[in-house]
């Protein structure tokens, strides 16, 4: 039996990780795969713009006697051939998130037949792997392919770095690193700075998805692009981006990759400037140099 389609995605909290792992998830289940999304967030938030903003059932909700422990008290039904598992998280303060999300692998490792049902699974995983538990859908061998959501800010590029240096060590036998999708925060951001990030660290881009105005107006009426402006441009990015995932499954192994410490890093951001300074800046540069 062939080995299910699953990819982990990761990235710095804020960067649009769990909307574009919403969109894939849907967009996978579009192109005919049954597709399981699994939340790994602690905000539980993954699902929302696809189960019309209700909240769903949580592991977090199991542990604590609030729902039951069967798979189907605990999966949502979003639409046809994807459904949805959140983590869900303690209040602030009052609990480990990562310990969470080691709990959802506990729960998936005992339900090896509900999750035979499906060939995609999607992990969406908060991008602070300074916690462990954050790491346990590669641990427990879930992960077979890491993605990492960046922008081309540098305190999100220097959580790439981390994530891939996680990703190359040796006990996580069979991780791939299939790219980074470059999330922008800007458009005119220098792209050829990014492309040289992917580059210095030895992974792929796998995209470059600009801001686009159609995603965050689906963000604002809680639902994805493909309900709100099917037609858009970034709909069609998304497909792209999901047919790239499908065909290099288990392309750069993780222990190919090349992260840099944090002084190379340090020194890469200091030689390499993703933003183009605006002209006020240019200006009050050129007089200080005079």
């Amino acid at each position: 039996m062939k080995a299910p389609l699953t990819i982990v995605v990761y990235g710095k909290g804020g960067v649009g990780k769990s909307t574009m792992c919403a969109h894939l998830a849907l967009t996978f289940a579009r192109g005919g795969r049954k597709v399981l999304l699994l939340g790994c967030d602690p905000k539980a938030d993954t699902s929302l713009r696809l189960l019309g903003g209700v909240r769903p059932a949580t592991i977090v909700d199991m542990v604590s006697g609030l729902k039951g422990t069967r798979f189907s008290d605990l999966v949502a039904h979003s639409r046809p051939g994807l459904d949805v598992l959140e983590t869900g998280g303690p209040q602030p303060g009052q609990g480990c998130g990562g310990r969470s999300v080691a709990t959802l692998c506990q729960f998936l490792e005992e339900h090896p037949r509900e999750l035979s049902g499906y060939d995609t699974l999607v992990f969406d995983v908060l991008g602070d792997l300074v916690c462990g538990g954050f790491v346990a859908p590669l641990r427990f061998g879930f992960g077979r392919d890491v993605y990492i959501v960046s922008s081309e800010e540098t305190a999100s590029l220097f959580a790439a770095n981390n994530i891939v240096r996680v990703a190359s060590e040796p006990y996580h036998q069979g991780v791939s690193v299939g790219g980074i999708i470059f999330n922008l925060r800007q458009n005119d951001a220098r792209r050829e700075v990014i492309t040289a990030f992917a580059a210095r660290l030895g992974v792929s881009v796998a995209a470059v998805l600009p801001r686009d105005p159609a995603i965050l107006e689906a963000e604002e009426l809680g639902v994805t692009v493909f309900e709100h402006a099917p037609g858009a441009a970034a709909a069609a990015r998304f497909e792209a981006l999901a047919r790239r995932i499908e065909s290099r499954r288990g392309a750069i192994p993780g222990a190919s990759a090349r992260p840099m410490t944090n002084d190379e890093f340090r020194t890469f951001t200091r030689e390499n400037r993703a933003y183009r300074p605006s002209p006020a800046v240019a200006v009050s540069k050129e007089k200080r140099a005079r």
